[in-house]
């Protein structure tokens, strides 16, 4: 933190989504980093396919707002462009786009805003469009923080893995410190793009939201009797064809799963829950309710499909489920939790071994207490020590 009197560092977090979109890992981490006493600029991308999406910013008249003491968020963007995801996440060697070029003048200019004005800058970034503006603000420091298998997501990039490959090498190679969510994502990293020793920064959780609380009655959507509880979103990454299998053999045990739907998945899901009556998807629920149908589950489980780019990222729910002192059962397994606490992942690579540990979960030890200890600690305030401490923040 800064001294009394002076104007302490602003750190500007190019973040992978935006604020008000799934809550992931960018907002509990900037949360608790203002929570610390630090200044948190969380820039939110100005994405809006149609000409209405404009207007709506022309019509937002700040740039900026105060989301909680310390933690500032951007909002509007330049009027007369029209932004999609590759404009954030990729820049092509090239040079920039025109809507690029407009974006990062929009930040110059926010940056010299009150109570910006003045201050040094850390930049903290998940995404490409960073890179134009360090070159024109020079950092005290730049971070990159790798939530992804970034490598593995051409498609998204809107580039192809030829051109985004060499790209990323040179994204990360201007950065002083690259964070890493586990040890899968810097091996994958370092083995394609990245050329130094990244640090590992795993997802967290917030103890206030996510702890059992026994006053709150059961949820009247959620189901009787034993269950097994996914909570994410509901997308290509699960393993349906797997689930499916299980859904058959234990038709006695309720699978619930807690999230949005894609809705090009919507026609599977309505056709898994004809066919299975102990299958519930309940939809998306706000953060501060997830704890009173978490805290109903006798498991939890981590479906994934055994593809490189969805198991290399440490889950970010993990932890949560961690802090309700039940076991999970995963398609892959977690090799950044230490191994005296392995024993909360039972790990299945197919269906029949997912059966069985789905039995055994139910039916043996848990050892919830110290699943529950080990979560406890884990907590965002920690990592955003971490963080704060590897930007050279201070306090």
């Amino acid at each position: 933190m800064a001294a009394p009197g002076t104007k302490g560092p602003l750190v500007v977090y190019f973040a992978p989504w935006s604020y008000w979109e799934r809550e992931n890992r960018s907002q509990p981490l900037a949360r608790a980093l203002a929570e610390l006493g630090h200044q948190v600029l969380y820039l939110n991308y100005p994405l809006g396919r149609r000409l209405g999406s404009r207007f709506k910013r022309l019509l937002v008249r700040r740039t900026h707002q105060l989301e909680q003491p310390g933690l500032h968020l951007s909002v509007g963007g330049p009027f007369w462009r029209t932004y999609h995801w590759p404009d954030m996440i990729y820049v092509s060697p090239q040079g920039l786009s025109s809507r690029q070029k407009a974006y990062v003048d929009f930040l110059l200019r926010l940056i010299q805003e009150e109570p910006f004005r003045g201050r040094e800058l850390v930049v903290l970034s998940s995404r490409m469009i960073s890179q134009p503006f360090v070159r024109r603000t020079r950092p005290r420091m730049y971070a990159l923080d790798l939530e992804d298998p970034w490598s593995h997501f051409q498609e998204v990039w809107s580039t192809s893995r030829e051109d985004l490959v060499p790209a990323l090498r040179g994204f990360c190679r201007e950065a002083q410190l690259v964070f890493a969510n586990g040890r899968k994502i810097a091996e994958g990293a370092q083995g394609t793009f990245l050329e130094q020793e990244p640090q590992i920064l795993l997802n967290g959780v917030d103890p206030d939201k996510f702890h059992p609380d026994p006053s709150v009655p059961r949820p009247a959507d959620y189901p009787p009797g034993p269950s097994v509880l996914y909570s994410g979103m509901v997308n290509e990454r699960l393993d349906f064809e797997l689930l499916e299998k299980v859904f058959s053999a234990l038709r006695q045990v309720n699978f619930v799963f807690l999230g949005g739907i894609y809705s090009h998945f919507v026609p599977t899901i309505r056709q898994l829950m004809e066919c299975y009556p102990n299958v519930h998807f309940l939809g998306h629920r706000p953060v501060e309710e997830l704890f009173a149908y978490l805290q109903q589950a006798d498991l939890f489980m981590i479906p994934s499909c055994q593809d490189e780019a969805w198991t290399r990222a440490f889950p970010a729910k993990v932890f949560e489920y961690f802090m309700f002192g039940k076991q999970s059962v995963s398609t892959f397994p977690l090799e950044d939790i230490p191994e005296q606490y392995r024993f909360a992942i039972r790990v299945a690579q197919d269906a029949e071994s997912f059966v069985r540990q789905v039995q055994e979960g139910l039916t043996g030890e848990s050892r919830g207490q110290e699943i529950t200890a080990y979560g406890r600690r884990q907590t965002w305030s920690s990592r955003a020590e971490q963080v704060a401490r590897a930007l050279g923040l201070g306090g």
